[in-house]
């Protein structure tokens, strides 16, 4: 059997009044992904347990098969490994948004 996972991470967005209060995704002419959906399994799972909103990068590790509440460092790693960096034992990565204000 082959498979394939789609993880619609942060693809659903908020309602937009310029397009009649739905998301962009209900507006978006997506046919693969319509036929993905009508041909394939589709469902929704607690990655981390009822009740608990999962982050990204929490619920990707759950989604892989690994316990984020065992594992999990923080998202600097992930992000260091985006980057091409590869840490040893005892680094630390730290993860930071930067943001400008113009008066």
């Amino acid at each position: 059997m082959k498979a394939i996972m789609i993880i619609c991470d942060g693809l659903p967005d908020r309602p937009v009044a310029a397009l009649g209060n739905k998301t962009p995704l209900e507006v978006a002419r997506k046919p693969n992904m319509d036929r993905i959906a009508a041909e394939g399994i589709c469902g929704m799972m607690h990655t981390l347990g009822p009740g608990i909103p999962p982050g990204s990068d929490t619920a990707h590790l759950a989604l892989l098969g690994h316990d984020p509440f065992k594992v999990y460092t923080g998202r600097g790693p992930f992000e260091a490994a985006g980057a091409g960096l590869e840490l040893e034992p005892g680094d630390v990565a730290f993860r930071a948004n930067y943001a400008t204000v113009d008066d």
